[in-house]
């Protein structure tokens, strides 16, 4: 359907989704990291250490490749964790006209 996991390119974009997200939930967007803290994101946009949402701490393991956002002392952040985890996704398409 050309769809992909959401990309994050602002403090404004997140606040938009997580809106409408449940609060205890944690749900992967499209950012990995395929080696040597070199994130990237899927759709391959770059990647703007200005415009992440990491949580205090984190990125936090060199075998956490996989990025879930989730809500946590009353706001949302990043969390990078192992990609087999089983968790939901946010993902993101282009606008279709019909």
């Amino acid at each position: 359907m050309g769809a992909h996991l959401m990309v994050v390119h602002s403090g404004e974009e997140q606040d938009f989704i997580t809106k409408i997200l449940r609060r205890d939930g944690a749900y992967f967007i499209g950012l990995s990291d395929p080696g040597h803290r070199q994130w990237q994101w899927v759709d391959q946009t770059p990647y703007n250490e200005s415009a992440t949402f990491w949580r205090k701490g984190e990125p936090s393991s060199d075998h956490e490749q996989c990025v879930i956002i989730n809500h946590s002392l009353s706001v949302w952040g990043w969390n990078d964790i192992v990609c087999s985890n089983k968790q939901k996704s946010i993902c993101q398409m282009k606008k279709i006209y019909l």
